[in-house]
């Protein structure tokens, strides 16, 4: 175990404040996150897409979650994916990024080749489904932890999907998801990279409609209070539908909130909607790219943006 020792406050004033390094807004290298969300609204692409994103140096969703443009090392553990959908999700996604690169001017990779070749160098997708991939098996880290660390080396970003996979602990329990998150927290100190888990929501929340809150996390909330950053996502209701002329198309649409992201300010919603295959882009649809979940608030989300692109160099 690498030994506590007490920060240095002289030494720590009389050097500059370092310079956090994000992955993605708010989420550094070295820390674990959550994206949490009912079952079936797109957890697994959302995270694929972003896995994709990170390993060509890529927009995820066609702005405002963009990561670097410096490619890197991405893993992601799908433990309830087979083979064959995980090569279907890869095809699907892959058809979209090669039209958005192509419409853009300012992409860093010309040729689909290079970009091929880049999922092939940077991109570890592992199907796990019927297997074991916990981390976590009566109290103590299992061999499968030891493997993971070994996969992750030099990753940048590590994608986990879901939670519930990776521990035999009771989700009610403080102690035992504070401790999944230490593990998790071990893992992302080990690789240098950042974490990330999908967890699903509670169904307190779906009942009252607040799925998009830091509080929605299925089980105790020391797993909400552990984790530096968390992403909601969540489906689109029929009310906002109604009030931005999309009725019958909620389905069509998910919201992504920033729930926490203790390094930044407060992110505004981001709309993404549904393409073929599953794949999420920035909606365009006027207004709802900026309407809140459940008041329909409207708010200028590009110009908040290029404000913190200055402010935090995403």
């Amino acid at each position: 175990m690498k030994k506590i020792i007490p920060l240095g406050i002289r030494a720590a004033l009389s050097a500059n404040a370092p310079t956090l390094d994000f992955v993605l807004p708010g989420l550094t290298a070295g820390s674990v996150g959550t994206v949490v969300g009912a079952g079936g609204v797109g957890k697994t692409m959302l995270l694929t897409q972003l896995g994709m994103a990170v390993a060509t140096g890529s927009p995820a969703f066609d702005n405002p979650l963009t990561p670097r443009s410096t490619p890197a090392r991405v893993v992601l553990i799908a433990a309830e994916e087979s083979s064959d959908i995980l090569r279907i999700r890869l095809h699907a996604i892959k058809k979209w990024m090669d039209l958005q690169r192509e419409k853009s001017s300012a992409s860093t990779v010309a040729t689909e080749s290079e970009f091929t070749a880049l999922l092939e160098k940077n991109l570890l997708l592992v199907p796990a489904a019927g297997q074991s991939v916990s981390l976590v098996n009566n109290g103590a880290t299992t061999e499968f932890f030891e493997t993971l660390c070994k996969f992750c080396t030099g990753a940048r970003l590590v994608l986990i999907d879901p939670l519930r996979r990776l521990h035999d602990g009771d989700e009610n329990s403080s102690s035992s998801m504070t401790h999944i998150v230490q593990v998790l927290e071990a893992l992302a100190r080990h690789t240098g990279a950042a974490v990330i888990v999908a967890h699903h929501v509670s169904k307190a929340s779906m009942f009252n409609a607040v799925t998009d809150s830091a509080a929605a996390s299925r089980g105790s909330s020391a797993l909400t209070d552990a984790v530096r950053w968390q992403a909601n996502l969540s489906g689109m209701s029929e009310t906002i539908a109604r009030k931005h002329g999309l009725t019958g198309q909620h389905k069509s649409y998910v919201c992504l909130d920033f729930a926490k992201a203790n390094y930044i300010a407060p992110e505004l919603p981001l709309w993404l909607k549904r393409l073929e295959g599953g794949v999420l882009t920035q909606t365009t649809s006027k207004g709802v790219s900026a309407a809140k979940q459940h008041d329909g608030t409207v708010s200028n989300i590009e110009g908040t943006r290029a404000t913190k692109e200055r402010n935090y160099g995403w």
